[in-house]
């Protein structure tokens, strides 16, 4: 499995777009400013989160004299503005990050790609005054809240993966998820084959197993994903065969889980997002795991192990938890190599737990 924080180093350089550099007589400052675009809602707590800043500033002070500086941004119409002070000592460059508070009510309207308006301006003080060293306003592309970006590119045309940010999609702590795992209790049982007494009936426990066999741990934890597809198969769960688009030049649509429980149906991204949601919640770790065209969920077995089971979740209404368990796993492993490789466009295998320890937290 692929680690995910050198990845959110790069795209915290990579995404960024530039502004021209402006030097005067007067007050002699250099400037550049930089900005997303295009910009994710749906990434905004993990962008705020993970540091990473809607818009950055890197001003030099070439000459002898300090000279205090103000930043205002703002999304005009979306969002508060977010106002900046600083002091720039002689001869000193400072990099001043700015994150620009949205309004929750007014971005959860928007519901296709769209444009913002970005206005910032850069004052600089003189004779106790503000004057205006930089303003402008530029247009940029914005995805709904409901929108995966799967890669974006850098000014040099280098797609950059985002596909770890698909956790953000993966909300254990929704209601309706809580709601979805107290009914799968219900579904819970002890025993499988020829193993048995696990103290799982009615019970989903998550790796509270006390046993060293990886056998036993295989089962163990299948049980209870078992128990959540068998509860979402008497809901009525239906997979729906909706267009999807994986990839560099992609976006999509991908449902909240809250959203999957409420209409009883998805596609591929939609039911893995759900059943991970689940998974996360009993303090299980699951994965996402992404192919050309397809993608499924899968959890590590026992902790530390580095073990995981897959599950093909579009077999939600067509056929049983052992059978829907067997593809999973088939399909991991004939897509092994790729999901493996250093090519993040032949297939990934997203690792939620470490897109949390990333900063890559739940949406809600």
């Amino acid at each position: 499995m692929r680690k995910v924080l050198p990845l959110l180093i790069l795209v915290a350089v990579a995404v960024l777009g530039c502004a021209e550099e402006q030097i005067t007589q007067e007050v002699a400052l250099e400037t550049t400013t930089t900005y997303y675009e295009p910009y994710p809602l749906a990434f905004y707590n993990a962008f705020y989160h993970q540091g990473l800043p809607d818009v950055s500033f890197e001003i030099k002070n070439p000459t002898d004299t300090p000279v205090t500086v103000k930043i205002t941004s703002e999304y005009q119409g979306y969002s508060n503005p977010a106002i900046t002070t600083e002091t720039i000592m002689p001869g000193e460059t400072k990099v001043i990050n700015q994150t620009i508070p949205l309004i929750k009510e007014k971005i959860e309207q928007i519901k296709t790609k769209t444009k913002f308006s970005l206005h910032y301006k850069i004052e600089y003080e003189e004779d106790g005054q503000w004057k205006i060293w930089d303003e402008q306003t530029v247009m940029i592309d914005v995805y709904p809240m409901n929108t995966m970006v799967w890669a974006i590119y850098d000014d040099m045309g280098n797609p950059i993966d985002l596909q770890d940010y698909i956790a953000v999609f993966v909300t254990p702590k929704a209601e309706e998820i809580q709601e979805l795992l107290a009914v799968a209790k219900e579904y819970a049982i002890d025993d499988f084959g020829y193993y048995s007494d696990y103290g799982l009936y009615r019970s989903l426990p998550g790796y509270q197993y006390q046993g060293d066999d990886i056998e036993e741990w295989r089962v163990y934890t299948a049980l209870q994903v078992m128990a959540i597809y068998n509860a979402l198969q008497d809901y009525g769960m239906s997979y729906v065969n909706t267009p999807i688009a994986f990839g560099k030049d992609a976006a999509q649509q991908v449902k909240l889980p809250k959203e999957t429980l409420k209409t009883l149906s998805g596609n591929c991204i939609d039911g893995a997002v759900l059943f991970a949601s689940a998974i996360e919640a009993l303090g299980m770790h699951p994965y996402i795991v992404i192919i050309p065209g397809h993608a499924f969920v899968a959890w590590e077995v026992k902790p530390g192990s580095n073990i995981i089971d897959a599950l093909e979740t579009t077999m939600i209404d067509s056929a049983s938890f052992e059978d829907a368990w067997e593809q999973g796993n088939k399909e991991l492993n004939e897509n092994w190599d790729a999901l493996t490789d250093d090519d993040p466009w032949n297939g990934v295998i997203i690792d939620i737990k470490a897109c949390r320890d990333a900063g890559i937290l739940p949406m809600e």
